[in-house]
């Protein structure tokens, strides 16, 4: 298991059937429809890092339901690395390969009142009392995207007009802030997704591989949700 300085991405991808004989740990419906690869890779037909598995039989309905159960598989041969399953609204356990549990991750919801807070994510090993915790874009960049709101709102309005016009269908909003760094107590930053290039940087043993590939994939997931 490498547990190396990396930096990753993590993307969706068209669902492609599990190759028989099936791994039995796998449902009879079940896809490969993420893969985690190298921000360094260069070429499609690259061995990911990782691939992830679902079922299309739970898909997701909408984003206030729970994600669908996944498995990550390491990539170069294809064995069963963990699985990750909903256990509550915006609580997933996450159990090794031999089934043990692992570790627990939970999403906290952004909110506006009382007061403000931004969604956080945070990953509790079953091994370590000290959480993993990261929460989606820094205060500062939050600050700006709100203090600029009306201009790239006005913004966002005129390119909508005009590509009704224009008859383009371009994606023009303005994303929210998305810079995240995961910290545990003690330690200096063990995970960090970077927004603008969408990329994670894994930099610390402190969290487990397995823990920081899952915790990404759910928050990619979230965020395209």
């Amino acid at each position: 298991m490498d547990n190396t300085t990396h930096t990753f991405l993590v993307s969706r991808v068209n669902p492609v059937p599990v190759p028989k004989p099936r791994p039995a740990h796998l449902p009879p419906d079940a896809d490969m429809t993420t893969t985690i690869r190298q921000s360094t890779a260069r070429r499609p037909e690259d061995t990911p890092v990782a691939r992830v598995f679902t079922s299309r039989a739970t898909e997701r309905s909408g984003p206030q339901t729970p994600a669908t159960p996944f498995w990550i598989h390491h990539g170069p041969d294809d064995t069963l690395w963990c699985s990750v399953r909903p256990v509550a609204q915006d609580v997933y356990e996450v159990y090794a390969a031999d089934g043990t549990s692992t570790a627990r991750i939970d999403r906290r919801a952004a909110r506006i009142l009382p007061w403000p807070r931004r969604v956080q994510w945070s990953a509790r090993p079953t091994s370590s009392p000290q959480p993993a915790t990261g929460r989606v874009g820094t205060w500062y960049a939050w600050l700006l995207y709100v203090m600029t709101a009306p201009l790239w709102l006005l913004f966002a309005l005129c390119v909508m007009v005009y590509s009704l016009f224009d008859g383009t269908a371009d994606d023009n909003t303005f994303r929210s802030p998305a810079r995240t760094r995961w910290r545990i107590t003690g330690a200096r930053t063990v995970l960090d997704y970077r927004g603008v290039s969408k990329t994670y940087r894994y930099a610390s043993p402190s969290l487990d591989i397995r823990l920081a590939y899952a915790l990404a994939v759910l928050q990619t997931w979230d965020r395209e949700d």
